[in-house]
């Protein structure tokens, strides 16, 4: 809700009230946990290089050269290239060839389209903000290098505002087929929304009609498998629209079937951010950790965060044709910093700062600026209501005389927009005691969902995660981290508005969950934002290590070393499989590992059998899509694995028998 700056306050925060609740405008402590894990980041001694810039939902994570180790492709949207590193045995990156100079990248997938047994790579491409919708851009592999073949292979003439293409078999013939989740058309245009292209087994692909996907609202998306019928089925979401739930047809049609799978009282959850699938409780079926959180757009409105001990005030607003404002107080001067605004639009404007009763104009600080009262100069009723261009205002007002603030020195900050010239408006202001403002900031924290698989329904077991998980959150990952044979998850945090906070790592026990603090797979003390990440053994000592993508930050390699060592030597042994592909050609995609083994001691004779899961693909996702066929199973106190299976999705199957914990099986070719 927009107001004026004349609007009653409704609300005063200072040092010493409590009249608001804390999680408005930070975030509460978390209860503590020992750290039986702790993280090291290792960014600079791995190699990986990065740029500030958006992350835009996670990596692609895939073994490009097919060496054993996952390699990444990272996105970097709007201000630099597509990045690809090759993953070393020592947990080491380097730099790979450039696929494109262009940005505005949203999604990655990579799998192998032609079957050549060479991994090729697919970019989806943003649209101007829907007035140059564009195809997506097709690489294929020819031993490392990449060439450029979507004219040829029949993508280049549907253009769309690209966020999310996933590799999957639609048709169940062989080969991959190939969708792609966009944003919502801005122009008339006879393209569809949503495009299906099957694969013609040749290099070339040809648009096929699927009414109802081709409609579906949603940008994110999760390729899986629900009800075991040969058709890879959907999850689509993104933060604006509801979760839904759509089963795979032959032909590439889809059938709604949200009713049918999710609860009734989820049936219109939206904000949902990134989604994990994993079985969390070792049944063999599918469960899902939905995290939530709201976009940068739906944070622009009315957003602030105030921190009464450092004194620092930060704000976010829509960039739409408004007029608002607040009061606060100091008892001092004040420091602007911070005051940005994300262009819209082709022509560039500045948002100038208007200072004190002559007005003085200066640019948008993006470096700190000190504010006196005297250089300010008292601003008269008259004087601060004599705005008129776009831009901040700051005015002094004097001493104040109420009983709460008496003798603190009271000013005004306004901002005028006489058109929609942004897509956000930011601010941030030190040496504040006390605000006031005219409206009543939105609650920015969403509780994230975590659904369990009852027999082909899910049954919402939020009550499982702890409050720690109701915050606004912007990715989600899974592995087993301590090795104890149960998936955990790894929950990225938007955290403050101006600075980033440890995000959340929730370790299972048997289905239930408990968070451990100071895990140190966060770079604190940057203004970043967490946004979301993959999670492998990136040096091959058994333990799974974590990427994460920082928005407005960099990407990090964080390292997994575990503290209780008596535990990694008798309770934590792992086995990892490699899956190739199958004897009838078939790649990876889509193929179902299964492990067997004695549940307590795995060389007696005799005990119960306990089961673990994992398919190949996109354990999780936002915009892009990982191709993860290096499966990894903690197994506790287990040290050795009775049977292993893998089902490939023309169901060609292999097996291996009685292999010791502690290693890693290739499987396949």
């Amino acid at each position: 809700m927009k107001t004026t700056p004349s609007t009653t306050a409704s609300l005063t925060i200072s040092i010493g009230l409590t009249v608001i609740a804390s999680a408005t405008f930070c975030l509460p402590s978390f209860a503590a946990q020992p750290p039986s894990i702790l993280f090291e980041n290792i960014t600079k001694e791995s190699g990986l290089t990065s740029y500030p810039a958006w992350k835009y939902g996670g990596p692609s994570t895939v073994d490009i050269n097919r060496d054993g180790h996952y390699d990444l492709l990272l996105t970097n949207h709007d201000k630099w290239p597509v990045q690809l590193f090759y993953g070393n045995e020592n947990g080491t990156f380097n730099n790979g060839p450039n696929l494109m100079a262009q940005a505005d990248v949203h999604g990655i997938s990579a799998a192998d389209y032609d079957n050549d047994g060479q991994v090729d790579v697919i970019i989806t491409l943003g649209g101007g903000n829907g007035s140059q919708p564009k195809p997506p851009r097709l690489f294929k592999q020819n031993d490392g290098k990449f060439v450029d073949v979507t004219e040829a292979s029949g993508l280049a003439q549907m253009g769309a505002r690209g966020r999310s293409a996933r590799w999957l078999d639609v048709d169940n013939d062989g080969d991959l087929d190939l969708i792609q989740i966009n944003a919502e058309k801005m122009i008339s245009e006879e393209v569809p929304r949503n495009l299906l292209f099957i694969n013609q087994g040749d290099g070339s692909f040809v648009y096929t009609p699927s009414p109802l996907f081709e409609d579906i609202d949603a940008e994110k998306i999760v390729v899986t498998e629900l009800n075991n019928d040969k058709f890879p089925d959907l999850i689509t979401f993104n933060a604006y629209s509801p979760l839904q739930i759509w089963l795979g047809q032959a032909n590439g049609q889809y059938r709604n079937a949200s009713t049918e799978y999710l609860p009734e009282h989820l049936q219109q959850s939206q904000f949902v951010t990134a989604v994990a699938q994993t079985d969390i409780d070792n049944d063999g079926d599918i469960d899902l950790y939905l995290a939530r959180g709201k976009s940068l757009y739906q944070i622009a409105n009315n957003a602030l965060q105030f921190n009464p001990v450092s004194g620092q005030l930060d704000i976010r607003d829509e960039g739409n044709k408004s007029h608002d404002g607040i009061s606060f107080t100091s008892d001092g001067p004040i420091t602007l910093e911070d005051f940005y605004h994300f262009p819209r639009g082709a022509k560039l404007i500045k948002l100038p700062v208007f200072i004190g009763q002559h007005q003085a104009r200066i640019d948008p600080p993006n470096k700190p600026i000190v504010i006196t009262p005297e250089l300010a100069g008292k601003t008269s009723t008259k004087e601060q209501n004599n705005q008129t261009q776009s831009g901040w205002y700051i005015n002094y007002q004097g001493l104040s005389a109420q009983a709460e603030t008496k003798g603190q020195h009271q000013w005004r900050l306004d901002w005028l927009l006489k058109d929609n010239l942004a897509w956000d408006i930011r601010a941030s202001i030190k040496g504040v005691m006390a605000i006031q403002p005219d409206w009543q900031p939105q609650e920015l924290g969403v509780d994230d969902i975590l659904l369990v698989n009852d027999n082909g329904r899910f049954v919402d077991a939020s009550s499982r995660l702890p409050p720690q998980s109701k915050h606004n959150n912007w990715g989600v990952i899974s592995a087993d981290f301590d090795n104890n044979s149960y998936s955990d998850f790894f929950v990225y945090r938007f955290g403050e508005l101006n600075k980033r906070v440890e995000d959340v790592l929730l370790l299972n026990h048997q289905g239930q969950f408990t968070q451990v603090k100071g895990h140190g797979a966060t770079a604190l003390g940057s203004q970043a934002h967490g946004d979301m990440g993959a999670t492998f053994d990136i040096d091959k000592d058994g333990f799974v290590d974590i990427i994460s993508g920082d928005d407005d930050g960099h990407w990090q390699v964080f390292n997994n070393r575990r503290t209780d060592a008596q535990a990694v030597i008798n309770k934590a042994n792992f086995i990892n499989v490699n899956v190739g592909y199958s004897d009838s050609g078939i790649d990876p995609v889509g193929a179902k590992v299964v492990i067997e083994y004695y549940q307590k001691n795995a060389t007696q004779a005799k005990g119960k059998i306990a089961k673990q899961v994992f398919t190949v693909g996109a354990i999780s996702a936002a915009h892009s899509q990982s191709l993860m066929n290096i499966a990894h199973f903690g197994l506790g106190e287990v040290n050795q694995v009775k049977t292993i299976t893998v089902t490939w999705r023309d169901s060609s199957q292999l097996q291996q028998h009685g292999v010791a914990a502690g290693q890693w099986i290739n499987v396949g070719n």
